[in-house]
């Protein structure tokens, strides 16, 4: 199983819709067992070919048909992964949302973060557990200002903070795993 971080920037607007373009697609491989990095960040850019070459790009690297080879390790990843699937069938790449979300594993923090935010869905985002400055709807301004220095160092940051956040998930949930099979497990029969 290869594990990658990935996160896409687009031109969204509030909220974001599937005609959105793709600006960027960033992925890095990560180690299975403990979220480091294993390869440098990838950041493939509109600015640098097209939206569409960035796409075709990116679906011969993550290859939907072998799905171990390419796992999304992510936050918010329904929301990348609809916007890959939109944009990809609008260049005539033949996908289905079930492929992506239902048939493709990937690993989504986002639920974790619910429940380290008490249970409550407002508030549990990267910004309140990394500390991540910018949103990423400032990606559309630097955009249409061609401050592409801007946008790679707002990715590069907000990558380099979710691999922080994720190693240490990953350590804290080796602890509590340990912690849960060390349990004398209660008889729940009938219980429900």
């Amino acid at each position: 199983m290869a594990e990658y971080y990935l996160d896409i920037e687009t031109n969204a607007s509030e909220p974001p819709n599937p005609r959105d373009g793709i600006l960027t697609i960033q992925f890095q491989r990560l180690r299975s067992e403990t979220g480091e990095a294993e390869g440098p960040l990838t950041i493939l850019k509109c600015w640098e070919s097209s939206e569409k070459g960035v796409l075709e790009e990116f679906y011969s690297i993550f290859c939907p048909s072998q799905k171990w080879s390419f796992v999304p390790v992510g936050c918010n990843l329904t929301f990348d992964l609809f916007a890959l699937c939109s944009r990809w069938k609008a260049i005539g790449v033949d996908i289905s949302l079930k492929t992506l979300l239902y048939d493709h594993p990937y690993v989504d923090i986002q639920p974790i973060l619910v429940m380290m935010n008490k249970g409550a869905f407002k508030g549990a985002g990267l910004p309140q557990f990394t500390g991540k400055e910018h949103s990423g709807l400032n990606v559309r301004t630097w955009y249409g200002q061609k401050d592409y220095e801007a946008i790679e160092a707002y990715i590069r940051d907000e990558a380099d903070r979710f691999m922080y956040l994720y190693k240490s998930l990953k350590r804290k949930f080796l602890e509590i795993r340990d912690w849960w099979f060390n349990q004398e497990f209660p008889n729940l029969q009938g219980s429900c």
